[in-house]
């Protein structure tokens, strides 16, 4: 039984040193700053994230609707009771259309785009900390940046709810890694991250702010760090600012380019918030609405694969884009990477032959007919073969007998996976050598 879901809780929380800036000096402007921060990543969420699906004529239409109902909680402390600034935002799955009816939100762009909400969350609170209070950032990695100022050593002290979760962490990689013989993808980790949240999950004390700061603070004491001084410490940071570097929308472009051939809206605010340092004198609001106008600039910079449109046909609201097309869909792309994809169509183009020389020594054994003609392309001698199947359709069993082929002649075989679990399981039922692609595109 598949049970209907309700609502999405998204959750973004401030960078520790923030947190830990507030728990010492107790200044709630900095809880303004942060709700200012929310409110942007909930602002774009519901200007881009608000759509529907209706089955319409044999297809399925996207429209949007009339947004998003949220409730965003605050919260300044951690299941260990250490000072952690952070928000739920709970959506209803729930959204109405403009006939009236009420239909379930299409939650893919909240569930595929979680790190470009959280990068917003981010950059906008450090474009308002900046504002008001002349704040200056370390390095932004994957989108957060310490303030500069906050001594480590705080930081550490506050963080005994992170060393739990990395210690459980580390359990289950010591684990993975002995049973698997190997490292684990993204995915996986980030699997195994959550486990070890969940695992460690303890009730909350109950405890109240005004409870814990006295606490907060003696901590602080005993590492020589007085409210003032940390404060004093955090506006001499900020004085030696680097100059804000000015990032065109060509340099957008290569980063994009770098990381797929085509990207989504979503995609380029994300690399911009990985990117831009906020620009002095802006508010949060005011670099968010920067932030948004920048990703339609570069996006006019960029080419858009979607089908044209007549001027009277359907679109969205949020995007300009037909109803008819998924909002999540990837659809723009650069002249650099069309070139590039040209060139390698065109050298495809030219390994192939006049006449197709197959394989005439292959074992057919159990294979079928689909599966033998497949088989002896791969083992021929033509300088490309490109073979697609879905899965099920014995692409390993023909690989299998067109690898035994190529050996029995003497031919040098290599199998190549997107990742490491698949070419050990591809080297494992074939025999083959086998290893990760960027491997072998490395070492070539």
């Amino acid at each position: 039984m598949v049970r209907a879901v309700s609502g999405f809780d998204a959750t973004v929380s401030a960078t520790k040193s923030l947190s830990a800036w507030w728990a010492v000096t107790g200044d709630n402007r900095l809880l303004e700053a942060h709700d200012t921060a929310v409110q942007a990543m909930i602002g774009t969420l519901e200007k881009y994230g608000a759509t529907t699906r209706i089955r319409r004529d044999g297809g399925r239409l996207h429209p949007d609707t009339n947004g998003l109902t949220i409730a965003a909680f605050r919260q300044t402390t951690s299941r260990l009771d250490d000072p952690q600034i952070h928000a739920h935002v709970v959506i209803s799955a729930k959204v109405q259309v403009d006939s009236g009816g009420w239909y379930a939100l299409d939650a893919r762009l909240l569930k595929k785009h979680q790190r470009t909400l959280g990068g917003i969350y981010q950059s906008v609170l450090r474009a308002e900390l900046s504002q008001q209070f002349g704040v200056s950032f370390g390095e932004i990695v994957t989108g957060q940046a310490e303030i500069l100022g906050v001594p480590e050593t705080l930081l550490d002290a506050y963080s005994k709810r992170g060393v739990q979760v990395a210690d459980a962490l580390a359990d289950k990689l010591s684990v993975f890694t002995t049973r698997e013989g190997r490292e684990p993808s993204r995915f996986e980790r980030a699997a195994m991250e959550r486990e070890a949240a969940v695992d460690t999950r303890a009730r909350k004390t109950g405890m109240t702010v005004t409870d814990l700061r006295p606490r907060w603070q003696t901590e602080a004491k005993e590492l020589g760090i007085t409210p003032a001084d940390l404060a004093r410490d955090i506006r001499v940071a900020g004085r030696t600012a680097e100059p804000v570097q000015h990032t065109t929308a060509a340099d957008v472009l290569a980063v994009l380019a770098e990381q797929s051939s085509v990207w989504h809206r979503m995609d380029v605010l994300r690399t911009l918030t990985d990117t831009l340092r906020p620009h002095p004198g802006l508010t949060g609001q005011r670099w968010a609405e920067f932030l948004d106008r920048a990703a339609s600039n570069i996006l006019e910079h960029s080419i858009n694969l979607d089908p044209a449109l007549d001027s009277d046909a359907r679109r969205r609201m949020s995007d300009g884009r037909s109803i008819w097309i998924e909002p999540i869909a990837a659809h723009h792309t650069s002249e650099e990477v069309l070139a590039q994809e040209e060139r390698i169509l065109t050298w495809a183009i030219d390994q192939q032959q006049a006449l197709p020389q197959p394989s005439v020594t292959l074992e057919p054994g159990r294979l079928d007919l689909l599966q033998q003609h497949a088989a002896r392309a791969v083992a021929g001698l033509d300088r490309l073969v490109i073979v697609v199947g879905p899965a099920g359709a014995g692409k390993t069993t023909m690989l299998t007998a067109a690898g035994h082929d190529l050996t029995r002649h003497h031919r040098n075989v290599y199998a190549g996976a997107p990742t490491a679990k698949a070419a050990r399981t591809l080297g494992r039922e074939t025999g083959m050598p086998a290893d990760t692609v960027a491997k072998l595109v490395y070492e070539w």
